[in-house]
């Protein structure tokens, strides 16, 4: 456990990335592969989701990316719970030995990028500004925010609750956002009218959740980020500044 403690001293950064964990069973001679998120990471050690509950001090190897495997061992886990994974565990793990500070950069890089990856949706989304309520349909999302078409935008820099289920999540997201810009209030025929929403203190496990659903929905990394008339409305937008 001191050993431990002195490993927590380490600065931790938030990062959502795919992970592969190699369990390694005492006498077992078969490898299990179990796969993941990450939740944050550190020079000495790494909070992340998996599948199914390992037991404290097993030891695991750890991939992310194109980095040789690092060994380290279960410290802590936390109750089981519900996401876009179906069921989750978090974990803590932490290095046998500390990782080069330029490994965790680059992680940390990895992840900020991911974040502004967005994927055509089509989602029903329930937003309450000001007290009132309104309806209006996601046209694509990413783990910064969405776009919102609608017949009623809320003028930008207004803070909104959002209301909205993803497919196989069992509880609907309620997330805090601010309106950045809108669109479509001249009515040209090429703009969809609507608002884009910047989220607002995204907790971990809601952002881990988007990012899950977002990957699963682009096909390679290069996919467009929104619809033809999307891209037709923010340049309208632009033009308009």
């Amino acid at each position: 456990m001191e050993r431990y403690e002195n490993k927590r001293r380490w600065p931790r950064f938030a990062a959502y990335l795919s992970v592969q964990c190699t369990v390694l069973d005492p006498g077992k001679a078969d490898q299990r592969q179990v796969t993941g998120m990450t939740l944050n990471i550190g020079g000495g050690g790494i909070a992340l989701l998996l599948g199914e509950t390992l037991a404290l001090g097993i030891p695991i190897m750890i991939t992310l990316g194109r980095e040789e495997p690092i060994r380290g061992h279960v410290v802590w886990t936390d109750r089981r719970m519900l996401t876009f994974l179906k069921t989750a565990v978090p974990h803590g793990v932490a290095f046998e030995k500390p990782v080069d500070a330029s490994w965790v950069q680059q992680w940390v890089s990895q992840g900020r990028r991911r974040a502004h990856v967005r994927a055509p949706v089509l989602l029903d989304v329930e937003f309450t500004p000001a007290g009132t309520g309104a309806h209006g349909t996601c046209f694509n999302l990413s783990q910064g925010g969405m776009f919102i078409a609608t017949e009623h935008p809320s003028p930008p820099g207004t803070e909104v609750i959002l209301r909205f289920a993803l497919p196989s999540v069992a509880a609907p997201l309620s997330v805090r956002g601010r309106v950045a810009w809108i669109s479509g209030q001249d009515r040209e025929a090429s703009a969809v009218t609507g608002m884009g929403v910047q989220f607002l203190d995204l907790n971990p496990m809601d952002t881990a959740v988007i990012g899950t659903f977002v990957d699963r929905l682009r096909p390679d990394v290069s996919a467009p980020d929104a619809s033809p008339r999307l891209r037709s409305a923010r340049g309208s937008r632009r033009a308009r500044r």
